[in-house]
């Protein structure tokens, strides 16, 4: 239990690291506006950042224009779409004679996004408050949650395993973890923007 804390806080330590964005001139993020802020925000994110820069550039204008009005649709966008998760991950466990190692990690992501709702819901009443620390927290905490859903797909190798043979689950699969990752990238977005300098 010890280890998996430890390990749990390397991991969140490491994923606020790599999420600060690199800003030129010691210009703060929360200073920028429109598409430089969309820019700074998803960098960092890991991977590829097209996906969160396409998400977040589809915010209205007024959206874009406001540091604050842009974490909160990139972590309303996390809580709207974290029922589908839930709704591909019920799809997938009910599938009879599926791999174990995946539907135990499918358990594992449904854990995690049964509280990523209140999660949420807490960090966006921080950012209308303007209570960035405690945002910070439960964006941390939302991240840690969509992290731990993701590293469990990757671990079951679902389409490694030949006996998953069925197409339609494995793509059901893939696109799930395709949406795990763009709410880790979201996230870490919203981290960005609240993230002081």
């Amino acid at each position: 239990m010890l280890r998996k804390s430890v390990l749990l806080l390397a991991l969140l330590l490491g994923l606020v690291g790599a999420a600060r964005p690199h800003i030129r001139h010691g210009q703060r993020i929360s200073k920028l506006s429109g598409d430089a802020l969309v820019e700074a925000a998803c960098h960092g994110g890991g991977g590829d950042e097209a996906d969160c820069v396409s998400t977040l550039k589809s915010a209205s204008p007024n959206q874009k224009a406001e540091a604050n009005a842009l974490a909160y649709f990139a972590l309303r966008f996390v809580e709207n779409h974290a029922e589908n998760i839930t709704d591909s991950i019920q799809k997938l466990n009910a599938v009879p004679d599926f791999d174990p190692l995946l539907q135990s990690a499918l358990t594992d992501c449904m854990d995690q996004y049964e509280s990523l709702d209140d999660m949420i819901e807490d960090a966006n009443d921080a950012v209308a408050s303007r209570s960035y620390p405690d945002a910070q927290k439960f964006i941390i905490a939302a991240l840690s949650s969509v992290e731990l859903c993701s590293s469990q797909l990757k671990a079951s190798n679902f389409e490694g395993n030949t006996d998953n043979n069925n197409a339609q689950n494995v793509r059901m699969a893939r696109d799930l973890t395709k949406y795990v990752v763009l709410h880790k990238k979201l996230l870490s977005a919203a981290l960005n923007i609240l993230t002081v300098d």
